[in-house]
């Protein structure tokens, strides 16, 4: 317990250097501006000349006051008790700023400035140390002060204004005195207060030696909670590891039977793989084409130039057993020339896991880390598992979509078929009346295409369409709806564009298709289009009427010799 006594001893002295130092710096700020003000109210108050010699004993004083003050606080620096040298120092400090008090012009009125020095030694010393400098302060005051009485009127003869500032000392002192007093008190209660924390250390410190033997006891209880913790520690780990992994599958299945677009239902995924791996990146790829080519369709790689790096090189060798066995992949220390989409980025672990539908190859998902090691045996299983319900979803939205395109495309030409285009317009037109814009549609169809099959043959009119249908559908923006209506008839459905707008596309259409070369082994050959255009609100107030105006102006093309655009009428 003695060094929490030693301690204590030791904050106290620190606090009573602190206050000391404090003290000392307010004096000399006061003493400097009690000088500035004495020589103003001399100078301009009472208009008296300055006596150079008073000034000169002013500042010689307070040079003293200060070097003493300077000088005792030195003496604290660096002890835990207060040396001998330093009472000295405390008596010169009283008698030199008394002395400098009875130098000023108001001095019976600042004698409570002793005041400071001597209430400091009361509150960190006590009363009994502190009376010494009492007598001593109100022996040079009055020392002091006599002499200056006599330096101010040369010769004595004013022995009344002598005792009345005489007795002002004494009230001033009785008052410092019962301050300095109350001070004291204050002391003696702290003190008091002290020594019985003193007892009440003695009395800790059998408690001390109790709570060591106690604390020896919990720590080898705890050596035996530390195992058992770590044992259900490494319990909890596996629990929540299975919650998790039954967690993210609940969410993927939730999501398999709620998301129908295969993007967002992928986009969802990569974000959850994410999460679940803490991976630095993470990039799904679908298969596509007969040779089952990757294409990049969801990836947090977010800088352009990385993700172009990573959809040039996926399709390397070096994911050969991912793609075309069926084998996940791992590898805990990546080696960047092996692996070439990691080229120009921080990946030091990766998984690769295929999807796969009836053992057939429908894309990979890749997840990386810029840290060595970051994977385990544990992580490829969660995400094989992962793959497999999400290839079911894959394989769902392919099949869902074949069936789309089987009832809404037309199977030689690729574009829309009739009744998918009947539907089409009727929703179109009724946001156009709705919305207040324009809704022009185009039609036309191939001229003399009938002779041109009877001279060259079924299979090459069939590439004939086929050829017109990509190169329409290439030129077309990505909201018009482009249909095969029949045998060589075709329609264009172009919302929110004009007449006039909608004839320059048909004139650039025409145009287009007649510099067409169309070729197979033996024959090349071109044709042309003729075209009939008509709006909606300016021709037509009907999806039926839209349809009829912009066929009869097709009839009228074909009536002025063809391979021109024609205009339906405005309605009356």
């Amino acid at each position: 317990m003695e060094p929490i006594k030693k301690t204590m001893r030791t904050g106290m002295f620190d606090n009573f250097r602190r206050y000391d130092g404090n003290t000392a710096r307010f004096g000399w700020i006061f003493s400097l501006g009690l000088l500035l003000i004495d020589v103003f109210s001399r100078l301009h108050r009472y208009n008296q000349k300055i006596d150079i010699s008073i000034v000169l004993v002013q500042i010689l004083l307070g040079v003293l006051y200060f070097a003493a003050t300077q000088r005792k606080h030195k003496l604290l620096i660096g002890q835990t008790e207060i040396p001998e040298q330093y009472k000295i120092a405390k008596t010169l400090e009283i008698l030199f700023i008394t002395s400098f008090i009875s130098t000023l012009n108001f001095s019976e009125y600042l004698y409570f400035i002793t005041l400071l020095p001597v209430t400091l030694e009361s509150i960190s010393r006590g009363f009994n140390n502190a009376k010494r400098y009492l007598f001593l302060g109100l022996f040079s005051q009055i020392s002091t002060q006599f002499i200056m009485t006599l330096w101010h009127n040369h010769t004595y003869n004013e022995a009344n204004s002598f005792i009345i500032q005489l007795l002002v000392i004494v009230c001033e002192y009785v008052i410092i005195w019962a301050f300095v007093y109350l001070c004291g008190t204050i002391y003696n209660e702290y003190m008091r207060s002290e020594e019985e924390n003193k007892v009440l250390i003695d009395k800790l410190g059998d408690k001390y030696v109790q709570l060591e033997q106690a604390k020896k006891e919990i720590q080898e209880n705890y050596e035996k909670m530390r195992k058992t913790y770590e044992k259900l520690e490494e319990t909890n780990e596996k629990l929540t590891s299975s919650i998790a992994e039954f967690y993210t599958l609940q969410q993927i299945s939730q999501a398999i039977t709620s998301i129908f677009n295969v993007n967002e239902l992928l986009k969802f995924v990569n974000d959850v793989i994410l999460g679940v791996m803490g991976a630095y990146h993470s990039t799904i790829a679908l298969c596509y084409g007969q040779h089952n080519k990757l294409k990049v369709q969801v990836s947090s790689i977010s800088d352009k130039k990385e993700l172009a790096i990573v959809s040039d090189y996926l399709n390397s060798d070096v994911l050969y057993p991912c793609i075309r066995e069926g084998h996940s992949m791992i590898d805990n220390d990546v080696d960047p020339g092996y692996y070439p989409f990691t080229k120009g980025r921080n990946i030091k672990s990766l998984i690769c896991v295929p999807f796969l539908a009836k053992g057939n190859p429908l894309g990979i998902v890749l997840i990386e880390h810029s840290i060595r090691n970051a994977f385990n045996n544990e992580n490829v299983r969660l995400l094989e598992i992962i793959c497999q319900q999400v290839s079911i979803a894959i394989e769902n939205a392919r099949l869902y979509q074949q069936m789309h395109d089987l009832a809404t495309m037309d199977g030689l030409t690729g574009a829309y078929n009739r009744l998918y285009f009947q539907d089409k317009l009727e929703e179109e037109f009724k946001k156009a009346k709705t919305a207040g814009y324009d809704l022009s549609l185009i039609i036309f169809d191939i001229d003399h295409f009938k002779k041109f099959n009877d001279t060259y043959g079924h299979l090459f009119g069939d590439k004939v369409l086929r050829n017109i249908s990509v190169f329409i559908s290439k030129n077309l923006r990505k909201e018009d709806v482009f249909a095969r209506y029949g045998g060589e008839e075709f329609v264009i459905l172009m919302p929110h564009t004009t007449l006039q707008q909608a004839k320059e596309k048909a004139d650039d259409l025409r145009k287009g298709v007649a510099e067409l070369l169309i070729t197979d082994q033996i024959v090349t050959a071109s044709v042309n289009i003729s075209l009939g255009v008509s709006s909606f609100p300016v021709t037509a107030g009907s999806p039926n009427e839209l349809m009829k105006t912009a066929d009869d102006a097709l009839y009228e093309a074909k009536k002025r010799g063809r391979n021109i655009v024609c205009v339906a009428k405005a309605r009356v």
